[in-house]
């Protein structure tokens, strides 16, 4: 679907950090400026920007006279997932594709093997987002710089 020049769009930026900033922009380069404008911190860089293709999420107010986002639609995280944290994706895939236990294992020591189970889930996750957050940090784009030099 082409958008005419003066629509609006959503885009994703990925930030070295590891956050991510949704913005409405005519174009990537527009996009870029609002978010350096009014949400990068200290040593941050937008490491990636793309079209959002879909957008919804559930805001509800607070004690503190402020919002909490309580719900995203599960398109739009399955989206950003995919997309700006893949590392953390397949982590997420690959802990939810182990078995907790095997089959016919049920005896005194099952809620032992459901804990030690659970435990290597997490593990692959923390993992995962570990290296997503370590991806675009400073230190590892220096270091991926040397190496190629």
């Amino acid at each position: 679907m082409a958008f005419p020049p003066e629509a609006l769009m959503l885009y994703v930026l990925r930030l070295s950090s590891g956050d991510c900033i949704i913005v409405e922009a005519q174009d990537q380069s527009i996009a870029r400026d609002l978010a350096a404008a009014v949400a990068l911190e200290e040593g941050e860089s937008i490491v990636s920007v793309r079209p959002l293709p879909r957008f919804a999420a559930r805001f509800s107010p607070n004690d503190d006279a402020s919002l909490n986002v309580s719900s995203w639609d599960d398109a739009t995280l399955d989206d950003i997932l995919a997309h700006e944290y893949p590392l953390l994706n397949e982590a997420f895939r690959q802990a939810n594709s182990l078995p907790l236990m095997e089959a016919g294992s049920i005896n005194r020591d099952t809620l032992n093997q459901l804990k030690e189970a659970h435990e290597k889930n997490l593990e692959i996750i923390r993992k995962g987002l570990r290296m997503e957050l370590e991806k675009f940090a400073p230190e590892t784009a220096e270091k991926q710089k040397a190496s190629q030099t």
